[in-house]
């Protein structure tokens, strides 16, 4: 897979209609949305450009599992307490708040 870049993981989001965070289950359910909208097997649209999106969409969404599955997460004692001891969205924040993507 090539480099993964803040512009990439940008364009693989809004392929899938992310706009500014989503968790992983989030991503998944956006992906299995658009496939079902676009899969040549179900889609109306003219089955070359249903081809061709699913590929897109594929892609998008292998960058953006990739992106969220391979960051480093502390299992030290003291950064799981922290964390524990914080809202979902405080801690979301607290990892990815100065990140330029979910930023």
């Amino acid at each position: 897979m090539a480099t993964i870049t803040a512009g990439r993981v940008r364009e693989a989001a809004e392929l899938l209609g992310i706009r500014d965070r989503a968790s992983l289950s989030e991503i998944r359910v956006r992906y299995s949305e658009k496939i079902k909208e676009w899969h040549p097997d179900v889609s109306r649209k003219d089955p070359a450009e249903s081809h061709e999106m699913t590929i897109r969409l594929k892609e998008a969404y292998d960058l953006l599992v990739d992106y969220c599955m391979n960051r480093p997460v502390s299992f030290r004692l003291e950064d799981l307490e922290r964390d524990l001891e914080q809202s979902p969205a405080d801690y979301w924040m607290d990892r990815f708040g100065d990140d330029p993507i979910w930023g």
